[in-house]
């Protein structure tokens, strides 16, 4: 008999492409600061590690906890209690990962790869393909009223993404959901993988020379938004632009699962996708390719989820210890599928 036994739980497809981006991210910093003659140094895994260890901690309290068969007595209803919200937070997982994708960027990681900025190749490449620069073009538009706007649309991208998902989370099956979470998680990794290979600032500081008309607008509350979206970037998140790809990506999502929804959004999501020209955080050439992006990621993510949308991983454990395993929980494939309710 084999002292040995291998304990199977299951990945999410939304964690395996971030755990792949994390990977990734760690490899790329340790191949490139080597080549650059510099110390790999515990900021560089700063956030890359904590996330990994969230991530498979995450699925391995799922395994033992979500389907348990014999509970501490007395705590029945606890547990009951608590359970779904174990689930809620299973489910909405991504968004913390995707900030901790982002912001696992921050500092000189964009620098790794391409060691200068693109700039002057991306105002080219407007240039060639345009014949103008957008944000210089749309000064003769600028009223501050339409600033104000602008700035809303533009911080609208952050209640964007949680408003479809809840749509779908309350008035659609779980399935739909996890699509969704799915796609943003493929776009994510393939929009930050941009920024590592076109590293840029933006015209705001590229062209600012160029700039002869200032975006006031007479609302304060706008500045504090704008002022807050500024803080909270990353230092190179020009190519491809995400606040383009994301919200094209999630206003997809909502015309599949409700028209009325698409509609509703659809002025606020064609004023992001100006917004991010007009107030001179994007070059037309990060506009276009966000556009091009969202589709290819939806694809990518409805497929992947079709066929992988949980994966089994194996781990080998002693077999005294593996014997115990049945008393704590269910299998993990009948557990996941109930958690679930994939239909």
């Amino acid at each position: 008999m084999s002292n040995s036994a291998r304990l199977t739980f299951h990945l999410r497809l939304e964690d395996a492409v971030a755990l792949a981006f994390f990977l990734l991210n760690l490899l790329l910093r340790i191949i490139f600061r080597g080549l650059a003659g510099g110390n790999f140094s515990p900021a560089d895994v700063l956030i890359i590690v904590p996330a990994v260890t969230l991530l498979l901690a995450k699925e391995l309290v799922h395994y033992f906890f979500a389907g348990t068969t014999r509970r501490i007595a007395g705590s029945e209803g606890a547990w009951d209690f608590l359970r779904p919200f174990g689930v809620i937070v299973r489910d909405w997982f991504p968004f913390l990962i995707i900030l901790l994708m982002y912001y696992s960027l921050w500092g000189d990681a964009t620098l790794l790869m391409v060691t200068r900025d693109r700039d002057p190749a991306l105002i080219s490449l407007d240039q060639r393909i345009f014949g103008f620069q957008a944000s210089v073009a749309l000064q003769r538009f600028i009223t501050p009223g339409l600033t104000a706007w602008m700035a809303f649309a533009y911080f609208f991208h952050i209640i964007n993404i949680p408003l479809v998902g809840c749509f779908l989370y309350v008035r659609r099956e779980r399935a739909r959901f996890r699509e969704m979470m799915s796609g943003l998680m493929v776009v994510s990794f393939l929009g930050l993988m941009g920024y590592l290979l076109v590293p840029a600032i933006g015209p705001v500081y590229t062209l600012r020379n160029q700039y002869t008309v200032p975006l006031h607008q007479p609302m304060w509350m706008f500045d504090r938004e704008v002022d807050f979206m500024d803080f909270a970037r990353i230092r190179r998140d020009v190519f491809p632009s995400m606040h383009v790809a994301i919200s094209f990506l999630v206003w997809l999502y909502a015309y599949r699962n409700s028209r009325k929804l698409f509609w509703i959004l659809s002025p606020l999501i064609l004023s992001l996708w100006i917004s991010t020209l007009y107030l001179r955080y994007h070059y037309l050439v990060d506009v276009v390719a966000g556009l091009m992006l969202a589709p290819i990621s939806f694809w990518i993510g409805n497929a992947l989820f079709r066929r992988m949308g949980e994966i089994p991983i194996s781990i080998s454990l002693p077999r005294s210890l593996a014997d115990r395993l049945p008393q704590l929980s269910r299998p993990a494939v009948e557990a996941s599928q109930q958690m679930d309710g994939r239909r």
